[in-house]
């Protein structure tokens, strides 16, 4: 066990690290110690100024809980004690402190996407965090290599189809907020968190367009819409019930959570599970997306730069990969060379 004991405040502080020799299981001591590091409010400027950096509520939401498991983690009180502690830690313990927080994650089987964010997430916040004079630590906290696209068709247009058979077959203004949901999902192939974050005001039907804060961007995009969606909206915001253009485009309509904001986990569930279910489908919200580019591939014969103008992707190398399992063209590859040899 390696202890580390310093003054921070003129207190002194004891963290206890401990690793298992397998590196599977490492965990973070001195919640006594940490407890009293909540009245720093040094830390809740920090987190402040730096979630508000952010324009999109949704980026806000995700870091601050990211922050909020970390804490956990860390077995600090609560997230201002785990700021501050982050904070007043010299480079090597704040890098052993990230790590042992991966290697947690990694033994429970996260994903490479979501231990990637995590660190993500500690980078940015001391970066802000030191650009705002709070502290003098340099994060690099490391993520893992991702594995690029493996199934990137999602459920075809049969798929689909059924899913919006399945919308259909409900009440119907619940019906018309799916089919809205599930049409810009396929048609413009938004991302859910797109999907969620839109107000009324950003569906311009009369311009047949609609703004999106795509991934990683700062401002509002217009994007045109095709004449599926853009009915399917129509009737949407024909019973949606309201045409503030603040509210949200789309709302709860259970009674548990009637007219609150829909979230990205409730997209996800009304598609994999509710109408996936229903539809005798395999679904995911972002499979709509892959099923849109690969048809985008397949209409346009493989021009990539339309599928990526379509897709919004940053890299040409993604639509790529769209293109490649598409055609299988390592699969006709390897048919080709096969025929060479004779036996």
């Amino acid at each position: 066990m390696t202890v580390i004991t310093r003054q921070l405040n003129g207190k002194p502080l004891t963290n206890g690290v401990y690793m298992d020799g397998s590196a599977s299981a490492v965990t973070v001591r001195g919640s006594q110690e940490l407890g009293a590091l909540a009245e720093n409010k040094n830390a809740e400027r920090a987190l402040a100024l730096w979630l508000g950096s952010y324009k999109s509520e949704n980026t806000r939401r995700a870091y601050r809980k990211e922050i909020e498991t970390f804490a956990a983690h860390a077995g600090a009180p609560d997230i201002l004690s785990a700021v501050s502690l982050l904070l007043s830690l010299p480079d090597g313990e704040a890098h052993q402190l990230a790590s042992a927080w991966k290697v947690d994650k990694i033994r429970k089987g996260l994903s490479p996407a979501s231990i990637n964010r995590s660190m993500a997430a500690l980078n940015s916040l001391v970066k802000s965090a030191r650009l705002h004079g709070f502290t003098q630590l340099r994060m690099d906290a490391k993520g893992i290599k991702s594995k690029p696209y493996r199934d990137t068709r999602g459920p075809g247009t049969d798929g689909i189809q059924s899913l919006l058979a399945a919308a259909h077959n409900q009440d119907p203004r619940k019906a018309a907020r799916d089919v809205a949901i599930l049409r810009l999902g396929y048609g413009l192939g938004l991302r859910r968190g797109e999907i969620v974050s839109l107000n009324i005001g950003h569906a311009d039907l009369e311009a047949g367009a609609v703004l999106v804060m795509g991934k990683g961007s700062s401002e509002l995009e217009p994007l045109t819409l095709p004449a599926n969606t853009k009915a399917a909206l129509e009737a949407w915001l024909a019973v949606r019930g309201t045409d503030d253009p603040d509210a949200p485009l789309f709302v709860n309509v259970s009674r548990a959570h009637h007219g609150e904001r829909m979230t990205g986990a409730g997209v996800y569930h009304l598609i994999r599970c509710y109408l996936g279910t229903k539809a005798g489908v395999t679904a995911r919200p972002h499979g709509l997306r892959h099923t849109a580019i690969t048809k985008a591939l397949d209409v346009f014969s493989g021009d990539y730069r339309k599928a990526r103008a379509f897709s919004r992707h940053a890299s040409l190398d993604t639509v790529r990969l769209y293109d490649d399992n598409r055609a299988d063209h390592a699969g006709q590859v390897a048919q080709a060379i096969d025929a060479l040899v004779s036996d």
